[in-house]
């Protein structure tokens, strides 16, 4: 009976004991919870507050470099006191959220202060300056102004020079030679109107043979005019054939500023999307850093009991996908460089290197909407100024020559030459004249016909062409009005979706660490921010996008 009694003394101070140290260690454990949670809290309304002062400035600036420390999950025992409060107070001073980003969503961290930003405007610049694709446009202009010299060079004087020496039977004493010297100075000069002028001298010695005639011992001079007084009158072959090489330099001018337009819009697009693509590295660099430390956070806690192991195998496979989207940006990053560097060329005509990722700017006004009399103003500047409507206008001019040129070959030729002269010296007969009148008249007018028609039809097609351009334009035009302005509302409205995806993040973990909430829905939380922050620099880059077509559309991206 003693002995029994012995051992419910015993079993019941065991028991007491174990019910002190349970009270002992939750009344520890409440106390530390206690603690992270008002630390939780205070992290939270800094990162709002913050949050509050960005989305209230019209063009945020970017803070200076710090290092990324986001918050350490860790079990409220495995960390002291000193060492919670000294992460929180770096988070404050990075001027990062609990979440290890950055206060300002999908923007790259500031480059080094030696570092050059690449502007858009040195992108144009250096399109203006080295691109072969430009310089052969303007290549192609100066064969327009070669082409222009060579049909003027038929307008140029000539000069014909003549001699020669006959022997011939004579027809009044059979048998018997006789012989003739002729020489000839011609000068001649044929006008755009057609109108032929000469100026010229004969020589012709010894026993003359029929159609030549003698002349004066010093020579006959004459001057001379034939003159089209139907066919090829005013617009003929060769006049015509200038004219539209004199359209051919214009035609090429607006080539090349068509070739400048397309180059510095294809330019400006690529260059949004790398910066975009640098953007969203820093989301994938920020995003795969968290969940690596939290990954050995949750180490830690499995270790002290305070979470279940699985969760340490759902910690690394998060960081694996993490890893995985890093990757991918990278990529995307390294793909979008290639694509600028073909808009990038060096004075010596080498293609330039690759732009670097810290040569992204960080310093981006907001955006902002268009108002209605942007867009009436930019289609009168498209209208004005667009290469593509120029471009028809000269074909049409070049057209109307072709028909003219056409109109003008059904004529009959009615030509009419008239050449008074002076035969001087001994056995000369003083004034001469020649007077002449031909008439050609052609059966058919087939060749003349063709030409009438193949005009009409250029011109019927280049007038519609004209009609359809001019539309497209406008439509362009309003196209990319109505973009910039529906860019810029979602662009507010992905800002607001990644204040709201932010305290959601803040909120879930605050909940992880009180023991409310699972890992799982944490990784969910943080990848939901993450895509947010994505999708507003996507925004970001299109909405700049949309203004470089709305510039290119009205006739200038400068």
């Amino acid at each position: 009976m003693p002995k029994k009694s012995n051992v419910s003394v015993v079993v019941l101070m065991s028991d007491i004991l174990s019910r002190c140290l349970m009270v002992l260690f939750w009344a520890i454990l409440l106390k530390t919870s206690g603690f992270a949670f008002q630390l939780a809290q205070q992290i939270h309304d800094e990162a709002m507050n913050t949050s509050s002062r960005e989305l209230a400035q019209p063009e945020p600036e970017q803070k200076k470099n710090s290092p990324v420390i986001p918050l350490i999950l860790t079990s409220p025992l495995a960390r002291t006191k000193e060492e919670i409060s000294f992460s929180a107070m770096s988070l404050m001073n990075a001027g990062v959220t609990q979440s290890g980003r950055r206060s300002q969503p999908g923007m790259p961290p500031q480059p080094d202060a030696t570092a050059r930003p690449l502007t858009l405007d040195q992108v144009l610049n250096q399109i203006e300056a080295y691109h072969p694709k430009l310089r052969g446009a303007q290549a192609e202009r100066e064969v327009a102004a070669a082409k222009r010299l060579e049909k003027q060079g038929a307008f140029d004087p000539v000069v014909n020079f003549g001699t020669g020496v006959l022997r011939y039977n004579s027809t009044s004493k059979p048998g018997s030679a006789l012989s003739t010297r002729t020489n000839d100075v011609e000068l001649e000069y044929l006008t755009r109107s057609g109108v032929k002028l000469i100026a010229g001298s004969r020589f012709n010695y010894g026993t003359v043979k029929s159609p030549l005639s003698s002349t004066g011992e010093t020579g006959e001079y004459y001057l001379g005019v034939k003159v089209p007084l139907m066919r090829n009158f005013r617009i003929n072959e060769k006049s015509a054939a200038e004219r539209q090489a004199l359209l051919g330099e214009p035609l090429a001018d607006e080539q090349v500023k068509l070739t400048r337009l397309d180059l510095q819009l294809k330019a400006a697009l690529s260059y949004w999307d790398w910066v975009a693509a640098k953007q969203k590295l820093d989301v994938a660099k920020n995003l795969l850093e968290l969940s690596k430390i939290r990954a050995a956070a949750v180490k830690d806690r499995v270790t002290a009991g305070d979470l279940p192991p699985i969760d340490t195998i759902e910690a690394d496979q998060e960081v694996q996908r993490r890893q995985g989207g890093l990757t991918k940006a990278e990529r995307d990053l390294q793909k979008a460089a290639f694509k600028l560097s073909l808009y990038l060329w060096e004075t010596n005509g080498q293609p330039a290197p690759a732009p670097s990722a810290s040569a992204v700017p960080t310093n981006l006004a907001r955006p902002n909407l268009f108002a209605d009399n942007d867009v009436i103003e930019a289609q009168r500047l498209a209208i004005e100024r667009r290469p593509e409507l120029k471009l028809i206008t000269i074909n049409q001019d070049i057209s109307r020559v072709d028909l003219a040129l056409g109109q003008n070959q059904r004529r009959p030729a009615v030509d009419l030459g008239f050449s008074p002269g002076r035969d001087t010296g001994f056995g000369g007969i003083g004034t001469t004249l020649k007077a002449e009148l031909s008439i050609s008249l052609p059966l058919r007018q087939r060749t003349a016909d063709g030409k009438i028609q193949a005009a009409q039809a250029k011109l019927q097609k280049l007038d519609l062409d004209l009609l359809n351009q001019r539309q497209s334009i406008i439509v362009e035009v309003n196209d990319a009005f109505n973009a910039i302005n529906t860019t810029y509302d979602r662009f507010v409205a992905a800002e607001n979706e990644v204040q709201l995806a932010r305290q959601l993040e803040v909120g879930e973990r605050t909940r992880f660490n009180l023991g409310d909430s699972t890992l799982f829905l944490v990784n969910q939380r943080e990848r939901a921010t993450a895509e947010a922050e994505t999708k507003l620099i996507e925004v970001r880059a299109e909405y700049e996008q949309a203004v470089a077509a709305f510039r290119a559309a009205s006739g200038s991206l400068r």
